[in-house]
């Protein structure tokens, strides 16, 4: 298994980057999005990566966060979804997009991905749905607070919200900048009197 790559950046086409590790090369496919965020040819690079192994070849995927090679894998788990497709997702949504998006239900935007049409969506939302809390908890950390997060989940819960209904709620409080208090209590608060709000529309 190789788990990272450091090395430097030889060279990168449309799909992939090529990265000298002590006079070796490696080929490495990546989604579109890395390009943009790709040091100058000739510096140094790391990338996380995952090796998959075919009948008769092997590929080796990278990139530059943990959360993107996280995503990768637990799409690469998901039925009818290969590496091409997995791609494709992390070329128009970073992870936390995604995340929303399944959290949410959102068929609409995962359809604007290309290759994903609507039973591939419904499909994501459907697979997806219970697995992806701990994951966007992780991912939103460094804003609101891994902790915070949880434990604001964890109280609506006991209060008998489902968390996939109320997550949606408190990802749009945080992207608002209201979470910024570290005081759960107050936190519950505005999510149920938003929760109130939109169940009156």
């Amino acid at each position: 298994m190789i788990a990272f790559l450091r090395g430097t950046l030889f060279e990168f086409n449309e799909e992939a980057i090529i990265i000298d590790v002590n006079g070796t090369g490696y080929e490495v496919f990546t989604h579109s999005r890395s390009f943009t965020a790709l040091p100058a040819q000739g510096s140094e690079i790391f990338l996380y990566t995952f090796l998959q192994v075919l009948d008769n070849e092997f590929k080796l995927y990278g990139f530059l966060s943990r959360p993107e090679l996280s995503l990768f894998r637990l799409l690469m788990g998901v039925s009818g979804i290969g590496a091409r497709a997995a791609l494709n997702i992390l070329s128009i949504m970073d992870p936390e997009q995604f995340y929303y998006a399944i959290a949410g239900g959102d068929e609409k935007s995962l359809t604007k991905i290309p290759g994903i049409g609507k039973k591939t969506a419904q499909r994501l939302c459907f697979e997806l749905r219970e697995k992806i809390s701990k994951p966007l908890v992780e991912t939103t950390g460094q804003e609101a607070g891994e902790h915070i997060m949880a434990d604001v989940l964890e109280a609506l819960e006991t209060l008998g919200y489902s968390r996939m209904e109320v997550l949606p709620v408190v990802m749009e409080l945080r992207d608002a900048g209201q979470l910024q208090n570290n005081n759960v209590e107050q936190i519950i608060k505005r999510v149920l009197k938003n929760q109130a709000m939109r169940m009156k529309k």
